[in-house]
């Protein structure tokens, strides 16, 4: 029995890191859009669309393209709250402003449309915390240069 004992203490004492269970400090947290800042963003969007006389369906989404916020503004079309809230989320989930795959598709021909969560439109783009994406916006429901401009001007006020 002394024996065994002195074997599983020599066991114990030689057990690696990879054997124990995992700590927090292991894993890095993601990070998110908050819903008070994803609600800001569409207001100001909003505020933004107003100035400029547009009626727009307007998406906030967090990395993961999970909808945070969502206004459609009085006068929107109801065919455009989809085709908003897939924008962000394309942006979302590739971390890149869909202007990005519009203009591959334009000028590369590449078949970008085909692959699965891509919407290859302008009007979505990231927003970021320092380099880290955070969560995107989508738009829908005017011109491809009014739908870009507005969500690049959003996203520079994200902070």
């Amino acid at each position: 029995m002394k024996h065994l004992l002195k074997v599983l203490a020599v066991l114990a004492s030689c057990a690696t890191p990879a054997l124990a269970q995992p700590s927090s400090s292991s894993t890095a947290p993601q990070l998110n859009i908050t819903t008070d800042a994803a609600m800001d963003m569409a207001h100001y969007a909003v505020g933004l669309a107003e100035n400029r006389h547009l009626k727009l369906c307007i998406a906030v989404e967090d990395t993961d393209g999970n909808l945070v916020a969502f206004i459609r503004m009085q006068g929107a079309y109801a065919g455009c709250v989809e085709a908003s809230i897939a924008k962000a989320k394309s942006a979302a989930r590739f971390a890149r402003n869909t202007i990005e795959f519009f203009d591959a598709v334009r000028t590369q021909n590449l078949p970008i449309g085909f692959v699965p969560g891509i919407l290859p439109s302008a009007g979505g783009a990231v927003f970021k915390q320092g380099d880290v994406v955070v969560g995107s916006i989508g738009t829908s429901g005017d011109t491809n240069e009014n739908e870009q401009a507005l969500v690049v001007d959003t996203a520079k006020h994200f902070h």
